[in-house]
């Protein structure tokens, strides 16, 4: 099968052998896989991931193989996955929390991933698609399950809100909210017309969301936030963030660290907010455009494109079309 190889540091799309599902997998035809900023990071080096590796973690697609053990899957089920595949050890696991274990491997960084015309995983972190979603739309599943985790933090409606950041993360995080009754809510980040117009007054909100943790980025948050408000980090940095802890301490400022809500949630909220999230998605590419993609990527996050392995060579409208169309019984 053709796939989206790091080797060292090379990247480039290679012919590998079809995977064969072990005890409790089973094997995916992948039919779409949306590029996220960490797998950029991951083809670069910069996060720490296994070598050789098939990148990627955020698809759709139809079951085409099953381990003997596995129950409740069939061969041509149309699913999405949650890439994290949890420890099954830990207490968040004993507990059912699975979304959530802090000792997961994942897909295209522990394991092989999903930039490849067929992956394996655990038949345990694989869910049936709604019907009334299409592969694109299954394929956001793992996005919209990490915004919803910023709903684990301690806040309600009708609490004032901010979300940092000018990317589809941060309106993603925004419709979220919004979903749940947070309508006193603003969105603000780098190069937003607000942010020309000048700064937040101190001390404006009861929590803040900060999709990208940098030192900068959270100073401000500390600063607009409320005596005794809530910082929440939703964002995965590359490396330690300084923190001003001399004024968090004076504010009594809470700082909360979410990762993702369930895997159920997200794809109920892509069921009921389909229409809401369409602007946010992007193009269907080739796996052969991958340098293309991977540098639209590091320099902007608008939109989320995505890969298509079954569609190599052919024309990018006629990808994009067929992606927009797949819904039942594609």
């Amino acid at each position: 099968m053709r796939a989206i190889l790091k080797q060292g540091t090379s990247v480039q799309v290679e012919h590998v052998p079809v995977p064969e599902p072990a005890a409790g997998e089973v094997l995916i035809r992948v039919a779409v896989a949306g590029v996220c900023r960490s797998d950029v990071n991951a083809a670069l080096g910069l996060v720490p991931c296994a070598d050789p590796l098939v990148l990627g973690h955020e698809f759709s697609g139809v079951i085409a193989g099953l381990a003997p053990d596995v129950r409740g899957f069939a061969v041509e089920d149309r699913v999405t996955v949650m890439p994290l595949i949890p420890c099954m050890n830990c207490e968040r696991c004993a507990e059912g929390d699975t979304e959530s274990c802090p000792y997961h491997e994942c897909l295209g960084f522990q394991r092989p991933g999903a930039f490849a015309e067929f992956v394996t995983v655990p038949a345990r972190v694989v869910h049936r698609m709604p019907g009334t979603l299409t592969f694109r739309e299954g394929a956001y599943a793992e996005p919209v399950c990490s915004s919803l985790g910023v709903l684990k933090a301690d806040i309600k409606p009708p609490d004032r809100g901010l979300v940092h950041g000018a990317d589809r993360t941060a309106r993603l995080a925004e419709r979220v909210l919004r979903s749940y009754g947070f309508t006193s809510l603003d969105v603000r980040g780098t190069g937003t017309g607000e942010d020309r117009a000048g700064r937040i007054p101190p001390d404006t909100y009861d929590f803040v969301v900060a999709s990208e943790p940098r030192a900068e980025v959270l100073d401000e948050m500390i600063r607009v936030v409320r005596p005794g408000g809530r910082v929440i980090v939703r964002g995965r940095p590359l490396e330690p963030v300084p923190l001003d802890l001399a004024t968090a301490l004076r504010k009594e400022v809470t700082l909360e660290s979410v990762s993702y809500g369930t895997f159920a949630a997200s794809l109920a909220f892509l069921c009921q907010e389909r229409g809401h999230v369409s602007d946010l998605l992007g193009s269907v590419r080739p796996l052969e455009d991958f340098e293309d993609v991977f540098s639209a990527e590091s320099e902007s996050q608008r939109l989320k494109s995505f890969f298509c392995p079954d569609f190599a060579g052919i024309g990018t409208d006629e990808i994009e079309a067929w992606a927009r169309l797949m819904g039942p019984g594609a």
